[in-house]
């Protein structure tokens, strides 16, 4: 017999759940092919579809006119696993930066609107500033979240911080949408993000994108130290290797 459907459903949420499964089997899809392969109607379809792309977790070709999971929201279908196929290829390449500089280096990924932290290799200096791995950071004060906006699709970016509030964490935290912005856009061109004293006092912190094979930034890798010893912004070797380390996940991932 069949059974009948629990009480407090929500059908536009069950719609959601499936079309976000339908896309992440395809790869990508347009609007009237996901109306043909789930018989959700298309007015449906379309306002599902405009929401996922304004939270990031999906993204739209303009020019073919057809979506793909983004990454602004982890947590789905098969990322459990992805997440720890993302921490093991990560691991190495940050205890060699941490050995190499001795500083604290940070794995991090958007989560919602702020950057958890996957995995941190603390300094071993007894003056260190290292979060726990499950922690978050704010995704416009810190050089994880720079690296990971810089890179992401314009969607992503505006339902982060598109006329919303960007609280001040420090007296020197960007709170402008609009410095903000061009900040973005700097880290862009130069492949880095650095962060003085915008999330904790007397910490300095670089990061560069970990990126996926359409270019975009699925997490970022960082390393933080205290202002007296730690200075990324004198020292291209620093910079360097930190890049070259994101890199070299980003093509075993």
């Amino acid at each position: 017999m069949k059974s009948s459907p629990p009480r407090y459903l929500v059908p536009v949420l069950q719609s959601a759940f499936r079309l976000i499964e339908e896309v992440s089997r395809a790869g990508t899809l347009s609007l009237n092919e996901a109306v043909l392969r789930t018989g959700i109607p298309k007015s449906t379809v379309f306002r599902v579809f405009s929401t996922l792309q304004h939270l990031g977790v999906l993204i739209r070709d303009e020019a073919e006119k057809t979506y793909r999971l983004g990454y602004g929201v982890p947590g789905l279908l098969t990322a459990g696993e992805d997440l720890e196929t993302l921490r093991r290829a990560a691991l190495p390449q940050m205890i060699g930066l941490r050995d190499l500089f001795g500083e604290t280096v940070n794995l991090g990924k958007l989560q919602h609107d702020k950057v958890v932290y996957l995995e941190v290799v603390p300094s071993e200096s007894a003056l260190r500033f290292s979060e726990r791995p499950g922690a978050t950071v704010a995704v416009h004060a810190s050089s994880l979240g720079r690296a990971i906006l810089a890179f992401s699709a314009p969607a992503v970016v505006d339902g982060l911080i598109a006329g919303r509030p960007l609280p001040a964490l420090t007296a020197k935290t960007i709170t402008e949408e609009a410095v903000l912005r061009q900040e973005l856009a700097a880290v862009r061109r130069q492949g880095y993000s650095i962060e003085v004293e915008e999330t904790s006092l007397q910490a300095v912190c670089v990061g560069a994108p970990i990126l996926n094979t359409h270019g975009e930034a699925v997490a970022a890798l960082s390393l933080s130290g205290p202002i007296h010893r730690f200075r990324p912004q004198k020292d291209k070797k620093i910079i360097a290797a930190l890049r070259k380390a994101a890199a070299e996940i980003s093509g075993v991932r």
